[in-house]
């Protein structure tokens, strides 16, 4: 995978798009697309199932044994059986056609970035819910996870949460970069008139500022090009 990442500063807090294998994030707890069931069988959901092994996969199993199926919009968490993170969040994104899409993708991001905040664990990594064989649009799914996280931090001015990344594929990260750009820019991360290149913000002046890879900016299209000079 190429070394894409897009990265806004909150204050004090980073957010980043980056294509990333997951399971390689440098978080204390990784994000799960799960089905209601906790059925991990396919897709990123059985990769993460492999790699955390037999316990992990019992846990689910108990989980839902005790409390039944989830609903869409729901998250919960187990341990993280052999993977070395403090636990894995289990997200259940909708399907497409279900109803209500962008909204329970909302409450998802949301409700796992509630416990994140419960347990204080400081940086967590999502994939893109819902976008694998749910079938939701990749822009729905970024504008939903935009907007879930700037209102989270904006409520908080002291939060445990300090890192997020969205571990994005190739072929999906242009979405989540021209979603997040324009959103960005409609919320004002960047004022009128501030730099946005690194070297151009001064220290207590850098929230919002986004940062890519040099020789990245060279494959984006001319009006991106110019964004980033």
């Amino acid at each position: 995978m190429s070394s894409k990442k897009m990265e806004f500063l909150y204050g004090d807090r980073v957010l980043q798009l980056q294509v990333l294998d997951i399971l390689k994030a440098p978080v204390d707890v990784i994000v799960n697309p799960a089905n209601g069931s906790l059925v991990h069988g396919g897709g990123l959901a059985l990769t993460i199932q492999n790699a955390a092994g037999a316990e992990f996969e019992q846990q689910s199993r108990t989980l839902i044994a005790e409390h039944g199926e989830l609903e869409s919009g729901m998250a919960v968490y187990t341990s993280a059986g052999n993977l070395a993170y403090k636990a894995v969040i289990h997200a259940i994104g909708p399907i497409m056609g279900e109803g209500f899409e962008q909204e329970k993708l909302e409450q998802v991001f949301s409700r796992s970035l509630l416990l994140c905040e419960t347990n204080d664990w400081q940086s967590i990594a999502f994939p893109a819910i819902s976008t694998g064989i749910f079938h939701v649009p990749i822009n729905i799914c970024a504008q939903a996870c935009y907007k879930a996280i700037t209102h989270f931090w904006d409520a908080r001015s002291c939060c445990s949460v300090e890192k997020i990344i969205i571990c994005l594929t190739e072929n999906n990260f242009p979405v989540f970069f021209n979603a997040f750009r324009e959103e960005s820019f409609d919320n004002k991360w960047l004022t009128e008139g501030q730099a946005t290149t690194k070297e151009g913000l001064a220290s207590e002046e850098r929230v919002g500022y986004i940062e890519i890879d040099e020789n990245e900016v060279a494959d984006k299209d001319d009006e991106i090009q110019d964004w980033f000079k």
